[in-house]
């Protein structure tokens, strides 16, 4: 990626397809679209309160075969705290989306022939999880565009096999992992359905349009250009928002575009750490999973010194320009739970493609230490803290205002990882790592002097002793 891109031509090119987004949007009539159905970021997520016998159903289980024959009602609790909506969530996830006795009262008609409705018990009130049955084979591989996780950066459908269907997952049996099919997690939903839950007074329902079934309207690509900036005001403006004053920007070291610079926010009653955010690597699409609009993303982490001021703690940026950097010079996705170890570049695209798959193994990390004092090793992709929550997604932006089709900026939160605790999420998986590493709350998480989970009594950050 040699060629060097201006600011003012970046935006042009942005500006130019957002225009001719605008102008095909005019030209259109009546179309058939189909949106991609998620949960709002607020909602309330839920586990299965008996682990050991429920889990593995949620972990593996409602892939498109009948269950409401063999099915018992699972007993849930909470396990991140948020509103309560009409929709809700198995640990944040797409499938099965969670609903409550009025939302599957308010749209029994459209999931009668697509789904069960299979009983849940949270609080002592019954919501459902929704097993959506309804599996076509109705992608258009000619118009779509695969990526290499087996999914699509953009997906085509044949308007035939969609005729009446209004809610629905989709198989894949055209990829290169294997001959097998792949069933999307993503649920995909026809207008119908969306408008009726927009006119309704249903909460906690979010979608984004996928595909239209007409052949002049403007591509994913088109609408989400390889190259594409924000505009340092909307970025600044979302930044201190949700993190805090902005006190210092560093620019980025050269004007290409693979290169970063940072904003540093202060600490703030709500948020009591320096935080420190990438400006630039969300100039350039990365790939992405199937169904997934992550494409632009930035990074963030939080310190309770100035990491530009205090030489104990530098190591900070040079780790967000490790992963930023890594990501945009090879195009590879940054998503959330995945763990970016300090290793040798060789070691890391292996690590990557581990961390891809979710494949449990025992691997030969060989990784070094990001300073002597510190004692962290590796980074793990995580959600923004509960007070940031709204931070963790920036709307692209034109004159002020959204621009419909355009994905958004997201804004991954890097938390410092030890050795130890990233040999137990390769070996064992990431639930079971966070499950250990959460017993003390969330925050604690964040202090960089905080303990190894996985040794009793350790020398801390910059020679403290844990407990």
């Amino acid at each position: 990626m040699g060629k060097v891109y201006e600011a003012s031509s970046l935006l042009a090119y942005a500006k130019e397809r957002v225009s001719t987004y605008k102008k095909l949007n005019e030209e259109l009539g009546d179309l058939m679209k189909i949106w991609k159905m998620y949960c709002t970021d607020e909602a309330v997520q839920l586990t299965a309160k008996n682990k050991q016998k429920n889990e593995d159903f949620f972990d593996r289980g409602l892939m498109g075969e009948s269950l409401q024959h063999s099915w018992e009602s699972i007993v849930m609790e909470t396990f991140q705290e948020g509103e309560y909506k009409d929709y809700i969530t198995y640990k944040g996830r797409s499938n099965p989306p969670i609903f409550s006795q009025k939302a599957t009262q308010h749209l029994d008609r459209y999931l009668t022939d697509s789904a069960e409705i299979l009983q849940v018990v949270h609080n002592d009130d019954n919501y459902y999880a929704i097993n959506i049955t309804n599996i076509l084979e109705c992608i258009d591989y000619e118009n779509s565009i695969p990526n290499k996780f087996g999914g699509f950066e953009q997906i085509a459908f044949i308007e035939n096999e969609l005729k009446k269907s209004h809610i629905f997952r989709t198989k894949s049996t055209k990829h290169r992992f294997g001959d097998f099919p792949i069933i999307s997690q993503e649920i995909y939903v026809s207008d119908d359905v969306r408008d009726y839950i927009l006119q309704s007074d249903l909460t906690g329902f979010t979608f984004y349009e996928v595909w239209s079934s007409q052949e002049a309207e403007a591509s994913v690509e088109e609408l989400n250009p390889f190259v594409r900036e924000s505009l340092d005001e909307d970025v600044e403006a979302h930044l201190q928002a949700y993190y805090g004053p902005i006190i210092r920007r560093v620019e980025a070291e050269s004007a290409e575009v693979t290169e970063a610079g940072f904003y540093e926010m202060a600490p703030t009653e709500s948020v009591p750490f320096y935080t420190v955010a990438t400006h630039g690597y969300s100039t350039l699409r990365l790939p992405t999973p199937p169904g997934l609009d992550s494409a632009y993303v930035e990074l963030v982490m939080h310190a309770d010194q100035d990491p530009f001021e205090d030489k104990r703690y530098s190591w900070i940026p040079q780790v967000m320009h490790q992963v930023g950097s890594f990501a945009v010079n090879h195009m590879n996705w940054i998503g959330q739970w995945m763990v970016f170890p300090n290793q040798e570049l060789d070691r890391y695209v292996d690590t990557y493609e581990r961390t891809l798959t979710g494949e449990k193994v025992k691997l030969p990390l060989q990784v070094q230490p990001y300073s002597p004092e510190s004692g962290f090793c590796g980074v793990m992709v995580v959600p923004p803290l509960p007070q940031c929550q709204e931070a963790f997604m920036m709307p692209y932006l034109e004159n002020g205002k959204e621009t419909h089709g355009e994905w958004p900026v997201y804004f991954h939160t890097l938390l410092p990882l030890y050795e130890e605790e990233m040999e137990y999420y390769f070996q064992h998986g990431q639930e079971a790592l966070l499950e250990k590493m959460m017993e003390n709350g969330i925050e604690h998480l964040f202090n960089l002097h905080r303990p190894n989970t996985f040794k009793e009594k350790r020398k801390g950050f910059f020679g403290r002793f844990n407990k």
